[in-house]
């Protein structure tokens, strides 16, 4: 049996969806987390490596760890544990850890909006215009050149943190300001169309299943990660996919944001270099990633292109009932696992159901409170 680390240093609530992708393909999960964490809820985990919450600390358990137990993957699922991990690049215990190589140039792309966006730019990649600033007079000279509006992205941020929209030239000082903490900064010309993402699993630089979906609600905020997505087919996606994946080598799962543009063309937005929400819904878009991941351990992968099959909204679990609740409109009705609908609730998964729904009684009871 193949074993696989799925390493998470934040108190993420995806993270807790991928061990079932991975122990249906036949493989022994392991969580290094603090027990408390969503992810070691599951029940789709076979054992929990009970880590330190602060992350440098996180880093230095884990390399220990690993110092002395092999595993056949190791998968690095957070943002902020995959920054850490970019930077630290140069260290040769971090070797199969990353999903790029750490020596290789496309490496920097990994935690780095802007080398992302410098990359793809230099290597003819589909996106809208986009410049790195370091400071105010710069950020000044790419809204000329670029247009307005515009986004003003941090280079390090996640989760919809670390972005403003700038639509006129009077909100540009405000908006650098706001994000002045995390230069550099990405300038990158907004683009008003649907925004979604393609998940990819990669063998090498060779894409071998991959989904892609828009974003129809985000949670928390406007830029936020999806709450609700409807998956669809497009032809720009592959030729996109195959040439980040040649560019880089990437070995794993990754996302790539982008926006349909008024042309109907893809523009590639920002890489997520990690393993993202919804990759368990493969089926809906007629992917099996428990298979792809199957074949992928056992040195056989085979290609699967995505068939979509379902046309309407999918609410995400927990996401959209966060979201719900924030915006007081949650209805209970719609997350009941009525006969031939899918259902986003882990109703397969009773510990990890039990451990949002605890969540989600003592947010109700704050809030009374307050």
């Amino acid at each position: 049996m193949k074993s696989i680390l799925v390493a998470c240093a934040s108190e993420w609530l995806a993270p807790a969806r991928l061990p079932r992708v991975l122990s249906r393909a036949g493989a022994r999960v392991v969580a290094f987390c603090p027990r408390a964490w969503p992810l070691a809820q599951t029940r789709f985990v076979d054992d929990v490596i009970d880590a330190p919450a602060e992350l440098d600390a996180y880093v230095e358990s884990l390399r220990d760890h690993l110092a002395d137990v092999a595993y056949d993957w190791v998968l690095v699922v957070d943002d902020p544990l995959l920054e850490a991990l970019a930077a630290r690049r140069a260290e040769p215990w971090v070797d199969g850890l990353l999903p790029i190589a750490r020596t290789h140039p496309w490496a920097r792309a990994l935690a780095s909006k802007a080398a992302f966006c410098a990359l793809a730019a230099d290597a003819g990649l589909p996106m809208p215009k986009s410049r790195t600033v370091r400071t105010l007079d710069e950020a000044r000279d790419a809204a000329l050149s670029i247009g307005l509006p515009m986004m003003l992205k941090t280079s390090g941020g996640f989760a919809g943190l670390g972005v403003r929209l700038v639509r006129e030239a009077r909100e540009l000082e405000a908006s650098f300001g706001a994000l002045a903490g995390g230069l550099p900064l990405v300038a990158q010309r907004y683009v008003d169309g649907p925004i979604g993402n393609t998940v990819v699993l990669f063998d090498r630089g060779v894409p071998i299943c991959w989904m892609s979906a828009f974003k129809v609600r985000t949670w928390p905020g406007p830029f936020g990660p999806s709450s609700a997505r409807q998956f669809m087919s497009h032809d720009d996606v592959e030729p996109i996919i195959r040439a980040v994946g040649a560019r880089s080598g990437y070995h794993g799962f990754c996302a790539l944001d982008w926006v349909l543009d008024d042309d109907g063309r893809l523009q590639i937005i920002e890489l997520n270099a990690r393993p993202v929400p919804t990759i368990h819904m493969g089926r809906l878009s007629g992917v099996d990633f428990s298979r792809a991941v199957k074949e992928l351990l056992g040195g056989v992968p085979r290609v699967q292109p995505p068939r979509p099959r379902a046309a309407r909204v999918i609410p995400m679990f927990p996401e959209d009932v966060w979201r719900a609740a924030s915006e007081h409109s949650l209805s209970l009705a719609a997350w009941l696992p009525w006969p031939g609908r899918f259902t986003d609730v882990p109703w397969h998964d009773p510990p990890l159901l039990l451990h949002h729904l605890r969540r989600f009684a003592q947010a109700a009871r704050d809030a009374r409170q307050r």
